[in-house]
């Protein structure tokens, strides 16, 4: 279904417009004074609106985010009173010029004085600033269990997908281990290439039924798919997979880089000259990311669709779990120069 965006705009609009008339209404109830006029104390009103909508901003969109959710509850607390109170004094002048400019005289000139008008404004800011503050909190935590719902929705989905492609793990295992005894001994690389296999089957189904697995395991799976790859290439293709020393000490989302790996692969060059297919593969880490560079040929004969915008489903999918479960904390993108694909994924872990 396509999102009608002028109609979440007008009720955006509405919601902002009902929201500010209310407070109006608010403002002009507890402060109704039946000795002056009813146009007079609406424009007043409509002013200590106006006057409050700084601080309300300001406790929403910087208070609250650079302050309250960094836990600097002290600094908080300083700036809301700041804040509360350099409020205060502008809206006196703003007042004031208000009066002015509708009765000749200052806003409440002849019958309040100073210092009750000051108060008046105070408590204005005060509440514009409070309910900035608790509209920010609420709508925060509307969108983030909105966002873990998805991400628990994703999560399923994909456990769901699994297993519906996934035979009995026993029956499997017990297939693998009976091709594994009936090939010659002797014949050590087809040996290798089924517990190679098997060792990557036993991940899939063991060690990726959790959130997060830590990076070695994964690594280690990686390194297993690239082996296994590299048998159906042509000998002499230069294919490297260069992985930093000691990387650990963080957990990634299971199987998240593998649909990079599976397109390099899918998309190599098959120039006639096995040296000029090139893939290379690059893991770190660094500053608390996890950096992933990828590079590799192809031949443009093939016409090879849509890798840059979308790569297939398995970019799509790994498009979505990084919107998902890595919101503002990646970068990732697919390059095109002449007759080489870049990929570059950074995740920050922690």
């Amino acid at each position: 279904m396509p999102v009608n965006y002028r109609k979440i705009l007008l009720e955006y609009r509405l919601g902002h417009f009902l929201g500010w008339a209310a407070l109006v209404l608010f403002i002009f109830t507890i402060h109704f004074d039946t000795s002056l006029a009813i146009w007079i104390q609406i424009i007043w009103a409509i002013a200590l609106t106006t006057i409050s909508m700084p601080p309300l901003f300001l406790g929403a969109y910087w208070l609250v985010p650079r302050f309250l959710y960094k836990k600097r509850i002290v600094l908080f607390i300083i700036n809301i009173i700041v804040v509360v109170i350099g409020f205060a004094f502008i809206g006196l002048f703003i007042m004031k010029a208000v009066g002015y400019l509708m009765i000749g005289k200052s806003a409440f000139d002849a019958k309040v004085p100073l210092l009750p008008l000051l108060n008046v404004i105070f408590w204005d800011n005060l509440i514009g600033l409070a309910i900035g503050i608790a509209l920010k909190i609420i709508s925060d935590r509307f969108r983030m269990e909105r966002h873990l719902i998805e991400v628990e929705k994703e999560k399923v989905e994909t456990e769901l997908n699994f297993l519906r492609s996934q035979m009995n793990p026993h029956f499997l295992f017990n297939v693998m281990n009976t091709i594994y005894f009936q090939i010659n001994k002797e014949n050590t690389n087809a040996r290798l290439s089924v517990e190679t296999f098997s060792e990557m089957l036993r991940y899939q189904l063991y060690e990726c039924i959790s959130d997060k697995v830590d990076i070695t395991k994964e690594i280690t799976y990686i390194k297993n798919y690239f082996a296994i790859q590299t048998l159906r290439l042509e000998p002499g293709t230069n294919i490297q997979l260069n992985i930093e020393d000691g990387m650990k000490g963080f957990d990634i989302a299971p199987l998240l880089i593998l649909p990079i790996v599976e397109n390099t692969f899918k998309h190599i060059s098959h120039y006639k000259n096995p040296q000029e297919n090139t893939i290379n593969i690059s893991l770190c880490q660094k500053d608390d990311k996890f950096i992933m560079h990828v590079y590799n040929t192809y031949d443009k004969t093939h016409q090879v669709k849509d890798v840059l915008f979308s790569g297939g489903l398995g970019i799509q999918n790994l498009k979505r779990r990084l919107e998902l479960l890595y919101p503002g904390k990646h970068e990732f993108n697919i390059a095109q120069q002449q007759d080489v694909f870049t990929t570059f994924l950074s995740i920050q872990y922690k």
